[in-house]
């Protein structure tokens, strides 16, 4: 048994797991193939010649469980940016064995691109609203069931909200033939049943930004629900490790692609690059802004940018505004205030503001409408 620092590569599967073990020289030490299993995993590693180990994995389906395994038996445990290593490491012949040996020399040689490792609360957070999110999408699906019920068997109706409670009473006395009958009540039922657990996520979600101030401070933002609060912060996670709001911007995905060739620069389409969930909700916020008031929030900015350039172009930009507002509001650790500073440079916030640039500033600086 040595002290000497050991560099292990892990290709995680769902059955199998491959592991390649090499030194800080690249000799290789070890390498195995085992169960993807607590015990299995427990018993490789421990029979390792040193304890002090490096290991990096990619983020597939299971690994917040094994990366947590893995933290406990004290590994120091790295997460890589998959797209990122498979342009580094692209090779014709694709083995697992090959590909926990290229995790463990991008490691060793620090040449590891790494993807961020969110802690076990903010990973819980994207559960709570994914899962929201999936049973909307589920309900969704039901309403779309119920109404080619409607379709198949040629019945109009003239309600603004088929869902309401005047149309759910319309649909439960609704004559049609079996089996439709029979379908359109097992649907409803299924519809009640989807309310129910939408209700019950919400009331998660509220509990939870309560408990976190950060969370709580976006609610602040016209339009931004908690719901909404909650998925910026959990795609966030420690705002630190932005430097500024165009690297956060860049995380959405909402910056624009940019080509440069022969001293010309152009710039299309935005990458959606990053989070996803980010990208989604932050668009979603900034539709919301053509619905608040005309003074409310961004909506000037929005409807600025919509009379020159259209809705799309509008919302874009909105949502990139929204996230340099949202970095500062949570770099500062204040909330949201369109009022100005005064001219001894007092603010109206009860939490007290660092010497940093002040809201009204980010909101009154241009941002790129490029869509």
């Amino acid at each position: 048994m040595t002290d000497e620092k050991l560099f292990i590569g892990m290709d995680l599967h769902q059955r199998t797991s491959t592991f390649a073990v090499k030194d800080r020289d690249g000799r290789k030490i070890s390498e195995a193939t085992v169960e993807t299993d607590r015990d299995a995993i427990t018993m490789f590693i421990r029979s390792l010649p040193s304890p002090c180990l490096s290991i990096a994995l990619e983020p597939v389906s299971q690994w917040y469980v094994y990366a947590d395994h893995l933290q406990g038996l004290g590994c120091e445990v790295h997460l890589a940016h998959p797209l990122r290593v498979k342009a580094i490491a692209s090779a014709r012949v694709k083995t697992d064995t090959i590909d926990a040996g290229v995790l463990c020399d991008l490691l060793r040689s620090n040449l590891l691109p790494e993807a961020y490792f969110s802690s076990k609360e903010v990973r819980s957070w994207k559960e709570v609203v994914r899962y929201r999110a999936q049973v909307i999408h589920q309900r969704a699906q039901v309403k779309n069931q119920l109404h080619a019920i409607l379709h198949k068997n040629g019945v109009r109706h003239e309600f603004s909200d088929l869902f309401g409670k005047k149309g759910i009473v319309w649909l439960n006395r609704l004559e049609i033939p079996e089996p439709f009958r029979t379908n359109l009540t097992e649907h409803l039922r299924t519809l009640d049943w989807l309310n129910e657990r939408i209700v019950d996520a919400d009331r998660r979600v509220e509990a939870l930004v309560h408990s976190h101030p950060q969370a709580e401070l976006l609610t602040t933002i016209p339009g931004i629900s908690f719901v909404s609060a909650l998925t910026i912060i959990a795609e966030i996670g420690d705002i630190t490790r932005f430097k500024s709001p165009k690297k956060l911007m860049g995380y959405a995905g909402l910056v624009p692609s940019t080509s440069s060739s022969g001293g010309r620069t152009t710039h299309g389409r935005i990458t959606k690059q990053g989070s996803k969930w980010l990208r989604w909700i932050m668009v979603e916020v900034a539709q919301k802004q053509q619905l608040c008031r005309r003074t409310i929030g961004l909506s000037p900015y929005f409807n600025r940018i919509k009379a020159r350039k259209g809705t799309n172009p509008a919302t874009v930009a909105t949502a990139r505004k929204l996230l340099a507002v949202i970095w500062r509001m949570l770099t500062d650790n204040r909330p949201f205030s369109m009022t100005p500073p005064d001219r001894h440079g007092r603010r109206p916030e009860v939490i007290p503001p660092s010497s940093a640039r002040p809201l009204a500033e980010v909101l009154s600086s241009p941002v790129s409408s490029t869509s």
